[in-house]
């Protein structure tokens, strides 16, 4: 994936418990987008509620988070009129169906799990971003 110069950087806010997931988002997000990042669900939707900027291209987000699960920030953001429209991503390591089903259910615009070699880990999240951020045609 290239850097376009020519126009304005996607801005993508996402939510890691883990220290060395959030690394590497970050290492792979940041020449391609602004990036907002959150440790917990709590945070997250503090910091969505404070927020003052044009909305984010695409909000990823975790599934096991302490003190406010993925699926719950998720319920909570599709019950606000102007959040409907931001593409959600769950980037799990989980695979269980359920979790799936209650994700989708509870308004993720897909769900993705994380592989574990650093490779497959960039290369889809590298996916998720042209795809949310240039190919989908949902407004910011």
């Amino acid at each position: 994936m290239n850097a376009s110069s020519d126009a304005a950087l996607p801005h993508i806010i996402f939510v890691e418990d883990n220290p060395d997931h959030a690394f590497l988002m970050r290492r792979v997000l940041e020449p391609y987008c602004q990036l907002t990042y959150a440790a917990d669900g709590e945070q997250l939707l503090e910091v969505l509620e404070s927020w003052m900027n044009e909305l984010p291209r695409l909000v990823l987000i975790d599934v096991n988070l302490p003190r406010l699960s993925g699926l719950e920030v998720l319920e909570k953001l599709r019950l606000k009129p102007e959040w409907r429209c931001v593409a959600m991503v769950v980037f799990s390591t989980s695979k269980l169906r359920l979790e799936v089903e209650r994700a989708l259910n509870a308004g993720a615009n897909s769900f993705v799990v994380k592989p574990a070699k650093f490779t497959e880990f960039r290369e889809i999240l590298e996916q998720i971003v042209v795809y949310w951020t240039r190919v989908n045609a949902t407004p910011s």
